[in-house]
């Protein structure tokens, strides 16, 4: 076991079973604290609805944590995580040059509101990103959809079709 820690970021998909971040967030803490790990940062992310249910379980809660630990822990941290009912997924990646600004940055960053976005808020916020160009719609320049299907019936001729007759 080396003595050095480095600093890691963790991102933990929970069970939104418990309303209470710091309930809920528990698991990750306890082991954490198994492993000696020096919990830097660990914050609600968001509630979402999953796209594909994970154990059964449709929504999910995200957990962001900052932390640093000894690198020959952070697989024994991934398997009780795996092994734990309350964690769904996780995800460590190491953080070489993590600042202490960093850090407060995420910690002042808010999160979206539990209930969602505005509806009237999206919509202006994709009419504005539609005039910078972001729409991903049907080009304004095309030619009509039947007008290019024409142009790929002409061009589908075989070479010994449109060669000239000797």
């Amino acid at each position: 076991m080396s003595a050095t820690k480095r600093s890691y970021e963790g991102m933990f998909l929970l069970t939104s079973d418990k309303t209470d971040f710091e309930a809920a967030s528990e698991p990750i803490r306890n082991i954490l604290a198994r492993y000696e790990a020096d919990v830097l940062l660990l914050k609600s992310w968001d509630e979402r609805r999953l796209t594909y249910g994970i154990r059964g379980h449709k929504r999910g809660l995200y957990a962001l944590s900052f932390f640093s630990a000894d690198p020959a822990r952070i697989v024994e941290i991934e398997h009780d995580c795996r092994l734990d009912e309350r964690l769904l997924r996780v995800l460590i990646i190491r953080r070489d040059r993590l600042t202490p600004e960093e850090i407060e940055a995420e910690r002042n960053r808010t999160t979206r509101p539990p209930g969602g976005f505005d509806p009237e808020a999206r919509a202006a916020e994709a009419e504005e990103r539609a005039g910078r160009g972001f729409f991903r719609g049907p080009r304004r320049d095309a030619p009509p959809r039947s007008e290019h299907k024409e142009d790929v019936r002409e061009s589908s001729e075989s070479p010994e079709e449109s060669a000239p007759a000797e």
